[in-house]
């Protein structure tokens, strides 16, 4: 797969003491995509104007065939782990051209 994430932004370790075994790692990085997806709203087709006299439109994402070059988006996930190692003290996380570490 050609699409990769680039940058590290930001990273965030986020514990609840109501479960102390359980952790969060919150990280915020620019993707590099070579395929352009974007949402679109889709009408419905009617055969017959409906009853009601509501409109219906599909809310989708939508592809395209077409490569594109130098499209960056910023993205965000967040991983859930639990019972980590007794050992760990942080976590580092690795993009194609940098890395950042967050300790716990």
């Amino acid at each position: 797969m050609s699409d990769k994430i680039r940058y590290v932004r930001d990273i965030q370790i986020v514990k609840n003491d109501a479960e102390p075994d359980l952790m969060a790692i919150k990280a915020k990085g620019v993707a590099e995509i070579r395929k352009l997806i974007a949402p679109v709203l889709v009408p419905r087709e009617y055969q017959e104007i409906p009853d009601d006299g509501i409109y219906e439109l599909d809310f989708r994402l939508d592809t395209t065939d077409k490569e594109y070059t130098d499209v960056e988006l910023e993205v965000d996930v967040v991983f859930r782990i639990k019972n980590l190692p007794a050992w760990v003290k942080g976590v580092k996380i690795n993009a194609s051209e940098n890395s950042d570490i967050e300790l716990i």
